[in-house]
């Protein structure tokens, strides 16, 4: 029985399949003999479906052409009886057979079924605009927005011939906006779409295209039976987004696009500015041929949103766009979005072909602004973080002078001074937001906190600023022994005064033949976020690095190479990073102290460059939508935001290894020593030619979770990141007893594309007389 069952549903579905290409209709007029003779051999069809009711279409014929009679139903059979003599009723007008359904469908002929069809159009369309609408020829490209299209445009009977094509066939996930029953499951769009036109109006002329538009087809396309007069651009395929343009541009031929979000809705008149730059021109810079070679949805992403517009699409598109290839394969689309645009788009056709609307531009008709809760202010209040007050030199002199006096019997001249501050400038600090001032007063340098540069959430006690400082004293301090100098330093020197971070003292040595190399690294050492080769480094080096690193005192430094742990490391840093963006706090500090997005020809001295971050063109496109909070804070409502991930992890699962640097006890002090230790091993990782990445988020995170009771994180956050930071001393065990300073990672990579700039010297620097 399933043998019989299986071998019959196949020979029924071999017999379906070769109807797949067909979409023309079968015309019968049975008054003639040779159409009647093959109408008979038609009535013995088996399963044939026959609709016959045109009695009824010839009373309605009746009853529009005498609108001012008022004829009651009995008075418009009589006049329909008439009309329709000499015929028999059989006989009159047109039988029509869809092969594609086995149905046999009676109606009036073609001028009489144009009269009743359009008759409810009237006075919105006039007959005469009907018929001159009616030798327009229409080309649509893609067949998800342009079915809607195209479908409203044969119900308004707007355009005398359509051309569809589209590559795609049906599948199930685009029911949720095509207008299809399961049935038509894996047929070609443009026959689905032709089949739909000649359920309506068989008399429409449709061209299909199945192959979808390309290079090699798109004269016959554009001018093959006469010129296009209306191109309807809805592909997916970016290259041909662009080169049909070209060609209409080239043909004078107007192009219409309704991308689906916010009904963006774009218009060019080809045919009114032969010049004008395709899509406004916000594609100039795209290279065609790269466009052909995209394959993936992330890589389309970034092309898609220069022709759809970032700034202009809505929060939940974005929101979504970072979601695929996590929990959804492309971008979304609605049915309700794609009947209103192809209701809107067959408004602008008629329009255009009628000479009623001669402009272009970009459009958007978006109902949730025009059908909405009016907003209130007091529902979305703007946070504002205070930063605290600027750091003038008046100030740090007042504090200065706070301290007992000191007079070096070595007084540098400003050039020395100048080299060593300079030097200092050159040192690391978290977003390169450069905490510091500097004064010079009698023989001693002064460091100072700025908090203003760096007031960050996660910056608990100024444990993050305090790494900063060591590094540059460490700067200073190998400076001025190259210099022929001595430092030494005390920290906190006034308690009570935070701000003030060390005081530094310098004394004459004469030119040192063992000075330190290190210092020779100081313009040298960058941050280095490319993604490597996993290139096993030297092992020798990297114990140099854990010693130098461990020259001050209770510091200690591991590295782990092993792939395991890299890549436990990864989803670590990954997850910290995915939680900061999430946070109302943690984005507002990313994307408004430390990201810097303006252009590359603009010296970006503070911040980081977007260019510094070493994304790829869809991270960076991911990045930009990330910054936007109304994402974020979907997202969170989702509970979703796993893409945010891959903005650091794949970078460091690349790494030949990663180290971490600790100390026993939390103090500022102690953060300001391991400062130093990070300096030490970053100059020599430099020195050995290894590119060098801080990826400290993890610490950061337990030393907020651990030492601020208003931390603001979620319990799933603080559950989250105490397991993955469990699993941190899983890899590194003295996490168990020392607090991790400072988490870093090497590999073999080529030369940064960027590097960070610096505040000047006169910026931050300054000598009292």
């Amino acid at each position: 029985m399933t043998i019989f069952l299986q071998t019959k549903i196949n020979t029924l579905y071999s017999q379906q399949k070769d109807l797949r290409e067909v979409f023309k209709p079968i015309f019968y007029r049975i008054y003639n003999e040779n159409d009647r003779a093959a109408f008979s051999l038609l009535l013995d069809k088996p399963g044939l479906i026959i609709t016959d009711y045109i009695l009824d279409q010839v009373k309605e014929l009746m009853k529009i052409s005498f609108p001012q009679l008022k004829l009651s139903s009995r008075e418009q059979e009589e006049k329909a009886l008439e009309h329709i003599k000499p015929f028999e009723m059989e006989d009159y007008g047109a039988w029509v057979y869809y092969p594609w359904s086995n149905r046999l469908v009676h109606i009036v002929d073609e001028q009489e079924f144009i009269q009743l069809r359009t008759s409810r159009n009237q006075y919105k369309i006039t007959p005469e605009e009907r018929d001159f609408l009616a030798q327009k020829k229409i080309g649509i490209i893609g067949l998800s927005v342009g079915q809607s299209v195209s479908v409203t445009l044969a119900m308004e009977r707007v355009g005398g011939e359509l051309r569809l094509a589209d590559f795609d066939s049906l599948e199930l996930t685009n029911l949720n906006r095509i207008r299809s029953g399961i049935y038509n499951l894996s047929l070609p769009k443009v026959y689905l779409v032709a089949r739909e036109i000649a359920e309506i109006d068989p008399f429409l002329n449709v061209k299909c295209f199945p192959a979808g538009l390309s290079e090699e087809n798109m004269d016959e396309f554009f001018t093959g039976g006469g010129k296009l007069d209306m191109l309807v651009e809805e592909s997916d395929g970016f290259d041909i987004k662009i080169l049909s343009r070209y060609k209409a541009r080239e043909l004078g031929i107007p192009v219409v696009m309704e991308a689906n979000d916010r009904c963006t809705v774009d218009v060019e008149r080809f045919d009114l500015e032969p010049q004008r730059s395709i899509l406004h021109g916000m594609v100039d810079h795209l290279d065609v041929n790269i466009l052909k070679t995209l394959k993936t949805t992330e890589e389309k992403i970034p092309y898609m949103l220069d022709v759809v517009g970032l700034e202009t699409s809505s929060a939940r598109l974005k929101a979504s766009m970072l979601e695929i290839d996590q929990t959804i394969t492309t971008w979304p689309q609605l049915a309700s979005s794609v009947t209103m645009g192809g209701g809107i788009m067959g408004d602008v056709i008629r329009r255009i072909l009628l000479n009623s609307y001669n402009e272009s531009g970009r459009y958007h008709v978006d109902i949730e602004e025009l059908i909405g809760n009016t907003p209130k202010p007091s529902e979305a209040p703007i946070i504002e973080y205070p930063k605290g007050e600027e750091l003038t030199t008046d100030k740090m002199q007042k504090t200065i002078s706070k301290l007992a006096p000191h007079h070096s019997s070595d007084l540098l001249d400003d050039q020395v001074i100048e080299q060593i501050v300079e030097a200092a400038l050159l040192a690391p600090s978290a977003g390169n937001n450069q905490p510091w001032k500097w004064i010079f007063h009698n023989g001693s340098l002064y460091l100072f906190h700025d908090f203003i540069k760096s007031f960050s959430w996660l910056d608990e006690q100024h444990f993050i600023s305090n790494i900063a400082f060591g590094t540059a004293i460490e700067n200073v301090s190998l400076k001025s022994a190259q210099l022929g100098y001595e430092t030494t330093y005390q920290l906190f020197p006034l308690p009570a005064e935070q701000s003030l971070i060390a005081s530094i003292q310098f004394k004459k040595t004469g030119l040192s033949k063992k000075a330190n190399d290190l210092v020779d690294f100081i313009t040298v050492r960058h941050t280095n976020r490319k993604k490597g080769i996993q290139e096993a480094i030297n092992p020798d080096h990297l114990q140099i690095l854990k010693s130098v690193g461990e020259e001050i005192p209770n510091v200690s430094v591991s590295l782990t190479t092993k792939k395991s742990d890299i890549e436990n490391i990864a989803e670590i840093v990954a997850v910290c990073e995915k939680i900061r963006f999430m946070h109302a706090r943690g984005h507002h500090d990313f994307f408004t102290s430390e990201i810097r997005w303006r252009d590359s020809s603009v010296p970006i001295t503070e911040g980081l460059d977007i260019k510094t971050l070493e994304l790829s063109l869809s991270q960076e496109i991911g990045l930009k939508v990330a910054s936007n909070k109304n994402v974020i804070e979907l997202l969170n409502e989702w509970h979703k935001g796993d893409g945010l991930k891959k903005i650091s992890s794949d970078t460091i699962k690349a790494s030949s290894a990663i180290g971490i640097i600790s100390m026993p006890e939390f103090t500022s002090e102690n953060w300001i020593e391991c400062g130093r230790a990070v300096q030490k091993v970053w100059l020599t990782a430099s020195k050995y030619n290894m590119a060098f990445q801080p990826i400290s988020a993890p610490l950061f995170f337990h030393l907020k979770m651990k030492y601020d009771a208003n931390h603001s994180l979620s319990e799933t956050n603080c559950i989250e990141l105490a397991n993955h930071y469990n699993k941190l001393i899983d890899i590194f065990p003295e996490l168990s007893k020392n607090e991790g300073v400072f988490l870093f990672r090497l590999a073999k990579s080529d030369a940064p594309t960027s590097r960070s700039l610096r505040r000047s010297l006169k910026d931050v620097y300054s000598k009292l007389v």
